[in-house]
């Protein structure tokens, strides 16, 4: 088990606002971009346009107001004080699988009961109301309260355990060749089995990771996209948490 050096608690907890805010400009952004498809009267969708735009407003001035601002990385920054109704489709689906990393930080301040099985996504319904986004922060920021540095390290390294899977299968579909005298077979089935022993997955199937009622070779290419996306959201969530890297990693922007 890896031995670290955790985050503060109230450094945590305004990583997790900062998430929350991208999140909240998220639902405005998809609100705003999608108005046009619904059935609405002219003067119905200019009062949904004009909400949108001031809930921004309201989002920037909490940001400031409750001293978040400077938590933010300047990716965050960048996108946040974009034009409401500029992001891209792209820049969307990159930022609402924050909701996984989000997750684990409202989990590793104990504001969630449970990290879900690495087959099955955070609900974005239940991670914006513990943020309470748009009021006052300070009960949130004084009162975090990590989780023992050894159930966070162990967090972090079955999450780790799950981003390693999806990372052999990316390897072996690139060709990538294991070292001389085994195979990606073997050294998945010996994986699985230490991280069966850890307690980081399920008993394995067929040798591997257990998802989806299958063991992780047979995902479809569709399905191995949303959870390879989870074990990496989480594993950046926990790396960072746990100071494997002190600077949270940037969205790609397009």
């Amino acid at each position: 088990m890896s031995q670290l050096r955790n985050q503060d608690a109230r450094i945590v907890a305004y990583r997790a606002l900062s998430l929350g805010a991208l999140l909240k400009r998220t639902e405005l952004e998809i609100t705003l971009q999608n108005v046009d498809e619904w059935n609405l009267s002219d003067s119905e969708r200019d009062d949904i346009v004009e909400i949108q735009f001031d809930l921004n407003n309201q989002l920037h001035h909490w940001l400031h107001n409750e001293n978040i601002t400077p938590h933010l990385s300047e990716t965050e920054q960048y996108l946040l004080e974009k034009r409401l109704g500029t992001w891209s489709e792209r820049t969307l689906s990159t930022v609402g699988w924050r909701t996984e990393a989000l997750g684990s930080m409202l989990w590793a301040l104990n504001r969630l009961d449970e990290i879900p099985a690495y087959d099955t996504q955070f609900d974005p319904a239940d991670l914006l109301a513990p943020l309470d986004i748009l009021n006052p922060t300070i009960d949130f920021i004084w009162l975090a309260n990590l989780h023992p540095d050894i159930t966070l390290s162990q967090a972090r390294d079955q999450a780790e355990s799950w981003n390693w899977r999806s990372r052999a299968r990316e390897l072996k579909q690139m060709g990538v060749r294991p070292p001389e005298g085994v195979t990606f077979n073997q050294i998945i089935r010996f994986t699985a089995e230490r991280a069966y022993s850890n307690g980081y997955i399920p008993e394995p199937i067929a040798g591997d990771f257990p998802v989806l009622g299958k063991s992780y070779a047979l995902l479809t290419i569709d399905e191995y996209s949303i959870l390879s996306a989870i074990a990496y959201e989480r594993y950046t969530a926990f790396s960072w948490l746990c100071e494997i890297t002190s600077e949270w990693e940037s969205i790609r922007i397009d």
